[in-house]
């Protein structure tokens, strides 16, 4: 899969840079005052799950919102799951002072729930990380209480059947039902309620070692 991000310039242009896969992004030339920018990764739990964010985004500007929905929901899976095999992998290193191997990894993607649409993988990690389900540590933590702000709509009501029925389910109705005309309003909201829960996520990350 290709993704490219736009980069501002110190001289004010803005330009682009590519990368296939998993491999780092280039390095670009500004046209305007042929300074070479060398895009910097994101520090995150799945940088994979940033780049689909991207991606997703790019889909929205080039007006294909059904896809932009399906890859929004990937990266919010793909940095569920990643954050789980990372606190594995952290466990397993303070008990062995090992990195874990790819053989370890896909047997601890046995323990990861394939099921339950996105609450009970929600609560798993959330269990795992901050010793709490989802919805408790939404509704305690100031950070995520802000972001949750941002949809109003969503007050009073749990937050992950809140994603699940307006992300999920959009998701499905794509991927698994054929239905292909998504329209830009609901391609926008997609892609931001995918924002949160990564955000969300990322926070929960934060918190837990802001403790150690």
């Amino acid at each position: 899969m290709k993704f490219a991000q736009e980069i501002p310039c110190k001289c004010g242009e803005k330009v682009i840079s590519s990368a296939y896969g998993e491999n780092n992004f280039k390095s670009v030339v500004c046209p305007a005052c042929n300074v070479t920018i060398y895009p910097i990764e994101p520090l995150s739990v799945s940088p994979t799950a940033e780049r689909l964010l991207i991606r997703s985004a790019a889909e929205l500007k080039a007006c294909d919102y059904s896809l932009a929905v399906v890859i929004g929901a990937m990266a919010v899976e793909a940095f569920l799951t990643r954050f789980f095999l990372k606190l594995k992998g952290m466990d397993s290193y303070a008990l062995t002072s090992n990195l874990p191997t790819a053989q370890q990894e896909e047997a601890w993607e046995k323990e990861y729930p394939r099921s339950g649409g996105f609450p009970k993988p929600a609560d798993f990690v959330s269990n795992q990380i901050a010793g709490m389900p989802f919805d408790e540590f939404v509704t305690t933590n100031t950070v995520a209480i802000a972001i949750m702000g941002g949809f109003p709509e969503a007050a009073g009501s749990s937050a992950k059947d809140f994603f699940q029925k307006e992300l999920f389910y959009p998701r499905n109705r794509i991927a698994h039902w054929g239905y292909v005309n998504t329209t830009e309003v609901e391609g926008q909201r997609c892609h931001k309620l995918a924002v949160a829960i990564v955000s969300i996520f990322r926070e929960m990350d934060k918190a837990k070692y802001a403790k150690c």
